[in-house]
């Protein structure tokens, strides 16, 4: 597009279709179905300066869908995110001790806990619409402000237990004082029993003749094994099944190879310890069994209810479901300053190179949403304050070729998110230690290349391409433990994440009457282009995205002729 000289704009008559054509575009974009969570879209900047006294209105509306990330090999479907062969402590790290207590009441170490497969469907649907105002001080020299709306929809399906292989199950709220008896009653009597063995192993030495010495002394280390086996009975019950209200969450399902085993083990001990104690009443009980499936609503809860995730053993986290979020992204304010202008501006046929360069900078305002890995499923709507710099260089080279070079530089500053405070930052299923956390999202920087093929002064059809890369983000966390974890952590109060790079290709086709107003064969100067993009290649975690996006430049007259 050719720049607009400051006495070419007769423009105050065509005032009132212009206003109306703003506010056509920006009630569509409003009732655009979906955002992408970046505010600001690639492919849609050149150098072309913004008039003195003029306003030009830019509306880009970008829709971007994906559904899939690239990986180390080949390419992974976002239903992978979720899915699992057996939901267990490796998806929801607080059921890591739940694990080992299993191990020991089963006297196998190879038992885990399994909430049976976890199938999952996902898929993300973004669309940002920037809309961006922007002032000519000067011919060279303009400012502006771009507010950008996000959308975000990630879809989720899930199927819980969908091979009906659990070996555990969720106690429901209605059975849990039942549970926390059970469970209660089966750890007093463990512990009691090896109280009482402890008695008889400090006094038969030398009272053989008391009232169960025999037994001890006949055998006096057995005792002593069978009294360390009881407690340790009774401390793994304690762990993984938990003995009141507050703790009962997760058992054995009834009729599950893990039931049979506990079981078993139990009535072994029973039996080693009445040896030494006697055979009156039970010396021990059985612990309680969850009598169903493990389910969707056990798994998301429902009603107010919650469910494992939002359990202690879940870490609190939301619900999987399907999440919409509408927003805001990250305002911002900037400037931008037209360096070269080799542009011609009269009448006659173009000829030779036409070029000209514009550098500008922006500061973002951190106003969007301000992130969550509570949510497993939510995208963020921007990464909050931070600093921009840009430029681009357009040219023309005769009557049918052009293009643009555009860079850009985004810095962005530290914010406070919720976040693990161990572990990976960004893994799918956190660590479910949450508190405060500085993140500062990673340099990005991008090329975008866009040849272009005039069709008169009028059209034109554009090749994309894109280059994309994105610096580690780094996360600053305070010092904290987690006593309670039964896991290997990393404690670490800094860590970041990988860089990631992106190659995006495409085409797009432009209409422009600006090049015609200039040269005086039409009265209103008005821009619309469509671009197609795709990403083609990626490392690992970049999403393999398609990306369809309109974009709206107008003109106004706001001062002088």
């Amino acid at each position: 597009m050719l720049s607009l000289a400051p006495d070419t704009f007769r423009f105050m008559r065509y005032r009132a279709p212009v206003v109306r054509a703003v506010s056509v575009c920006v009630l569509v974009a409003l009732a655009s179905p979906r955002a992408t969570a970046q505010s600001a879209l690639t492919h849609t900047d050149d150098a072309a300066p913004v008039p003195r006294g003029m306003l030009r209105t830019r509306i880009t509306t970008g829709w971007t869908r994906y559904d899939e990330r690239f990986a180390a090999t080949g390419r992974r479907l976002l239903d992978a995110d979720f899915s699992s062969d057996s939901l267990g402590a490796r998806e929801l790290p607080g059921l890591a001790p739940i694990d080992v207590g299993l191990q020991t009441l089963t006297a196998d170490p190879k038992v885990r806990l399994s909430l049976g497969r976890l199938a999952a469907r996902s898929d993300v649907r973004i669309v940002t619409t920037p809309i961006a105002f922007e002032y000519g001080l000067t011919r060279r020299l303009s400012v502006g402000v771009v507010v950008p709306l996000v959308q975000t929809r990630r879809t989720v399906v899930l199927d819980v237990n969908a091979d009906k292989k659990a070996n555990a199950g969720f106690i429901p709220l209605r059975s849990r004082s039942e549970a926390a008896a059970a469970n209660a009653l089966a750890y007093n009597r463990l512990v009691s029993a090896a109280d009482s063995l402890s008695t008889l192993l400090a006094k038969c030495p030398s009272t053989p003749t008391a009232a169960g010495c025999a037994a001890v002394n006949a055998n006096a280390a057995d005792a002593r094994a069978a009294r360390q086996e009881a407690a340790r009975f009774a401390d793994a019950i304690k762990l993984a099944l938990g003995i009141d209200t507050s703790t009962v969450r997760v058992a054995p399902r009834k009729g599950s190879d893990v039931a049979s085993k506990v079981e078993a083990q139990r009535a072994a001990i029973d039996a080693r310890l009445r040896t030494y104690l006697g055979s009156g009443a039970g010396t021990t009980a059985p612990v309680f069994f969850a009598a169903s499936d493990f389910s969707y609503i056990d798994l998301q809860g429902r009603d107010g209810l919650p469910g494992l995730l939002q359990s202690a053993l879940g870490g609190g986290l939301d619900s999987l479901r399907t999440t919409d979020r509408l927003s805001f992204g990250d305002i911002s304010v900037g400037a931008q300053l037209l360096v070269i202008d080799r542009f011609q501006f009269d009448t006659l046929p173009l000829r030779g190179l036409q070029m000209r360069l514009a550098v500008g900078g922006a500061f973002r305002f951190g106003t969007s949403l301000i992130d969550s890995t509570r949510s497993l499923v939510a995208i963020p709507t921007g990464d909050g304050a931070g600093v921009e710099l840009r430029s681009a260089l357009d040219m023309v080279a005769g009557k049918y070729i052009g293009g643009t070079v555009a860079a850009r530089v985004v810095k962005s500053f530290a914010r406070n998110v919720v976040a693990p405070l161990f572990g990976d930052p960004e893994a799918i299923f956190p660590v479910p230690t949450f508190g405060k956390v500085s993140r500062t999202a990673g340099t990005l920087v991008t090329l975008d290349v866009t040849p272009r093929l005039r069709f008169g002064d009028w059209f034109s059809i554009d090749g994309r391409y894109g280059l994309e890369r994105t610096g580690a983000t780094t996360f600053e966390r305070p010092s904290a433990s987690c006593a309670t974890c039964q896991i290997t952590l990393d404690g670490s109060s800094s860590t970041s994440t990988a860089a990631r790079t992106a190659h995006r290709v495409g085409a797009g086709i432009r209409y422009s009457t600006v090049d015609s107003y200039l040269r005086g064969s039409t009265r209103l100067p008005i821009e619309v282009s469509f671009t197609h993009l795709e990403t083609i290649s990626g490392d690992a975690g970049v999403a393999k995205l398609t990306r369809d996006q309109i974009q709206l430049r107008l003109f106004l007259r706001l001062l002088g002729r």
